[in-house]
């Protein structure tokens, strides 16, 4: 019978043993007492037959010895006075034809009693009757039971005077006594309540013996299991079950449990070690790592990835839906429109690359390259897979910004370096020019004659040396590795010198330079390279929008506490169909007119501009006024001091 099908009080194994064990007790005592009952009532009657017998057979006597001597008043008071005993109902003498001759009771004389006689034997007749004593109980007329006793009086030889042969007659007459019955049932009965409430008591004690025993050595050894087993299903796997020591069945299952636990528990910190190892290795790595699930939910991912996705931990993303983090969409994406590695890769392309936008929460977007392979279904025992042709995806998510401002960072490094070195270069011979020019006015001028002339050209020499001198300075100082830690910097200053720098390149595409810089002199906390780069690229970007020319305009400002840097141009602006993407790694819409560019400027402008908590935007975009403008923090603001 299923356990549910169980009414509630049997629902625990005490309460179902101790119904099984009433029941069987009282069924096998029950079984006792119906033998018992049958048995007993069998010897009673048995008993009561061979008294009632004996009586029977005392009475004949005397009714054989009476009628020898004709004495029929003796025999009719031998008849009355048997009747009258206790316990007694009735008495009866019958002759062979069934005509009651003598009774206790005056009131039967004469009647036939044939049925009394077939009661005992069915084919009876005067000529056939039954020579052996018989007893049985049988039911009067007023309902109440009697034993009755059947006995016949034999024919004898003294007796054939009157009664004939005994082979014609073998039988003169029959002699019927009922004894009252109840008192046999009343006192088997009576034995029978004695017997059951000393049984019901002797269950009563195996009942509750056998309860103690079983709450004792089974109920309460199996309660500790249920409860350590749940408390093991929930997770505290240092559960262990304390029992007395010996030798039964509980101790050892008890010790095997307790085995089982620490197995597990063994087991549990290994693979959580063995986890955290695994954890600890994707999260080392500097691209972003995921592992999707066939129901394209993402079941494992490194904190680099979490960062590429706007999570706080890579925890926040199990279980969440691929499309929901990549792309904010209820749905997953169709096959058609997006490049879904679930349904591209198969046994014959077990790996994939493509490009892919990012899309995260906060709306901001992210260019990737995402390297894609499969994984047997297996790999991960959450997710095994409902099918054969299931698998598991795993990606390698690459942030193209920071590829592009590292590949971009290493090209300007060598390019600074080179230029260093040349400046370097440079430097030595020009700095030994102006000392000897120096020494040269000074020897002329201690000469004292008249060497006005000559005195200017040096002098003019020795002002060019300088400004080659200032040029290497400049060259040097961009050259140089980012600095780790942030100084306080003069924007107007930094934007003078980078400037200087491009000044060839501007007078050979004729574009005209205009600075508005403010006069209260902004200042940031920020690397003085990464500063010089953002101005560089900004002021380069505008110098390729105007391949025929233009005004550069390079303005600062300070606004609500912020340093403003804009940089405008009057080329050829950006297309509102592209805006969206200039900052993207290797977008380019550089005119036909120019060398095609690598599309990592702006990239590595703006990742440059957040590393030092600023922003940068298009304030404008029409042709004749592209404006871009950068936002950094004003290190001389009451805030910022705060």
């Amino acid at each position: 019978m299923p356990r549910f099908l169980l009414p509630s009080f049997l629902q625990q194994l005490n309460q179902r043993f101790l119904v099984f064990l009433f029941s069987v007790l009282g069924l096998a005592s029950f079984s006792f007492l119906l033998l018992f009952y049958f048995f007993y009532n069998a010897q009673l009657a048995a008993e009561r037959t061979e008294a009632s017998q004996a009586v029977s057979l005392l009475l004949k006597s005397s009714l054989e010895r009476a009628m020898l001597q004709r004495d029929l008043p003796g025999l009719r008071a031998i008849v009355d006075e048997l009747g009258r005993q206790d316990k007694i109902s009735d008495v009866r003498i019958l002759n062979p034809s069934g005509e009651i001759r003598f009774a206790s009771r005056p009131d039967q004389l004469g009647q036939q009693a044939i049925d009394l006689m077939q009661s005992f034997c069915g084919e009876c007749d005067p000529d056939r009757m039954p020579l052996e004593p018989q007893a049985r109980f049988v039911t009067v007329e007023n309902g109440s039971e009697r034993l009755r006793t059947f006995h016949p009086v034999r024919n004898k030889p003294e007796c054939m005077q009157c009664h004939g042969s005994t082979v014609t007659h073998p039988v003169n007459g029959i002699l019927l006594v009922d004894h009252e019955a109840a008192s046999i049932r009343h006192k088997g009965l009576t034995n029978i309540l004695t017997l059951a409430g000393a049984g019901g008591i002797v269950m009563l004690l195996t009942a509750m013996a056998s309860w103690w025993f079983m709450r004792r050595y089974v109920m309460q050894p199996i309660g500790q299991l249920n409860q350590a087993s749940r408390h093991l299903s929930q997770g505290n796997l240092d559960t262990r079950v304390n029992l007395p020591p010996g030798q039964d069945e509980m101790t050892r299952l008890a010790g095997a449990f307790n085995h089982m636990a620490e197995r597990l528990q063994h087991n549990h910190d290994l693979l959580q070690s063995r986890q955290q190892f695994l954890q600890g290795l994707i999260d080392a790595m500097p691209d972003g790592v995921r592992v999707i699930a066939p129901d394209y939910r993402i079941v494992q991912a490194n904190r680099s990835y979490a960062e590429q996705a706007g999570y706080a931990t890579p925890q926040a993303l199990c279980r969440q839906y691929c499309y929901q983090v990549t792309y904010q969409r209820d749905t997953p994406c169709p096959p058609t429109l997006r490049t879904c590695p679930l349904s591209r890769l198969n046994q014959d392309q077990p790996t994939l690359r493509y490009m892919e936008t990012l899309q995260r929460r906060d709306g901001s977007s992210l260019m990737t390259e995402v390297f894609a392979a499969r994984l047997p279904p297996d790999a991960h025992p959450d997710h095994p897979g409902n099918t054969a042709d299931d698998f598991l995806v795993v990606e390698a998510v690459r942030d193209l910004e920071k590829v592009a401002h590292y590949s971009h960072e290493q090209k300007l490094a060598a390019l600074g370096e080179l230029a260093a070195n040349v400046a370097h270069e440079i430097h030595n011979p020009l700095a030994s020019v102006q000392i000897t020019l120096q020494a040269s006015e000074r020897i002329l001028a201690e000469s004292g004659q008249d060497t006005h002339e000559l005195g200017e050209y040096l002098q003019l020499v020795n002002e060019q040396v300088e400004q080659c001198l200032d040029v290497t300075h400049r060259l040097m100082k961009l050259g140089t590795l980012a600095s780790v830690y942030p100084e306080l910097l003069d924007v107007n200053t930094l934007i003078r010198e980078t400037l200087s720098l491009l000044r060839f390149e501007r007078e050979q595409q004729g574009i005209t330079e205009q600075l508005q810089l403010d006069s209260r002199q902004p200042r940031i906390v920020a690397a003085d390279n990464d500063l010089r780069m953002v101005i560089l690229n900004l002021v380069q970007n505008a110098f390729h929008a105007m391949p025929d020319g233009g005004v550069l305009t390079v303005a600062t400002g300070k606004e609500a506490g912020q340093v403003l840097i804009r940089v405008a141009d009057t080329g050829q602006g950006i297309r509102n169909e592209s805006l969206p993407y200039i900052f993207d790694p290797f977008f380019s819409q550089r005119p036909e007119k120019t060398r095609p560019g690598t599309g990592l400027g702006l990239t590595i402008v703006r990742s440059l501009v957040r590393q030092h908590d600023g922003t940068i935007r298009v304030a404008h975009h029409q042709p004749g006024n592209t404006v871009f403008e950068v936002r950094f923090p004003d290190a001389d603001s009451p805030t910022e001091e705060n």
